[in-house]
């Protein structure tokens, strides 16, 4: 069965972020657990500023799980990518992941994944060839060091107004392909699906078995039942693929947090009840 999961804003964020709750994790974790969720995403720009002791603690009071890290600040705030004309910032994005590799090495259990959307970076201008290359090796780089730390790296196509390559679904398997690493597949984000595939459905049908984490939100990035992107539709066709990992919300907290938190949850099990009485 699907599990849901809710995106946290870690304290070392200096933005806004498309995280229900932010800054205080142990509050944040207190109330997902009252409602009902399974387990957290983390955004963070450094995992090593995280109070992780207080965190695993938390997690193991409320009975959460870690489902994995989000790395869109370490792009957004810091800069950094792996593919670019500069460098000095691919290696400092490297080291930056392979941060991330150590911390859920160290503290959390194998399979945790750590996400790779914009921090795959802008690429090589005008050098499309190159940059797929470069990131290929960059991404079987970061494979090969994850593994002996048990984990999971997912790869988030990320649509054309955000990213320069890697957008639709197709070409995030593409990629996986190309890597051809055990720990390394992908990340489904029904926001970005919605802007570049053309058939969401079959689209998740072609993912499997490489589709280790979904991003749930509706099309304008609220909570998911509030506009018109068919979730009950999109959480079926996981279901029929056996998909059985974390739904994360990676949305805006809006009208408020706690009603973001609440409406997503109701519609979400709504939606999984749903799919369990259809078959």
């Amino acid at each position: 069965m699907i599990k849901i999961a809710a995106m946290v804003g870690a304290p070392d964020l200096r933005q806004n972020t498309l995280a229900i709750y932010s800054g205080d994790m142990a509050s944040a974790c207190r109330k997902l657990a009252a409602l009902g969720y399974d387990g957290i995403e983390v955004m963070t720009r450094n995992p090593k500023s995280l109070n992780l002791a207080e965190l695993k603690q938390v997690l193991r009071q409320t009975g959460l799980e870690l489902a994995g890290f989000c790395t869109g600040h370490v792009y957004g705030e810091d800069g950094l990518g792996l593919v670019g004309p500069e460098p000095n910032v691919c290696r400092q994005a490297m080291q930056r992941l392979k941060d991330f590799a150590d911390v859920v090495g160290d503290h959390f259990p194998p399979g945790t994944w750590i996400n790779i959307g914009r921090v795959r970076g802008l690429g090589l201008p005008n050098d499309m060839p190159g940059t797929i290359s470069r990131a290929e090796q960059a991404f079987q780089e970061l494979a090969d060091y994850g593994k002996p730390k048990g984990v999971r790296w997912v790869l988030e196509p990320v649509n054309s107004l955000q990213a320069t390559y890697i957008h639709t679904t197709q070409d995030g398997l593409e990629m996986v392909r190309r890597v051809h690493r055990a720990n390394f597949g992908l990340m489904l984000d029904v926001f970005h699906m919605n802007i570049e595939d053309t058939n969401i459905y079959a689209s998740i049908r072609e993912t499997q078995p490489w589709c280790w984490a979904v991003h749930l939100s509706d099309n304008n990035r609220k909570w998911p039942g509030n506009a018109h992107l068919d979730l009950p539709g999109i959480l079926k066709t996981l279901d029929d693929i056996g998909y059985d990992g974390y739904a994360s919300l990676e949305i805006l907290p809006w009208p408020d947090p706690d009603s973001a938190a609440r409406l997503s949850i109701e519609f979400l099990r709504r939606c999984i009840r749903m799919c369990s009485t259809a078959q």
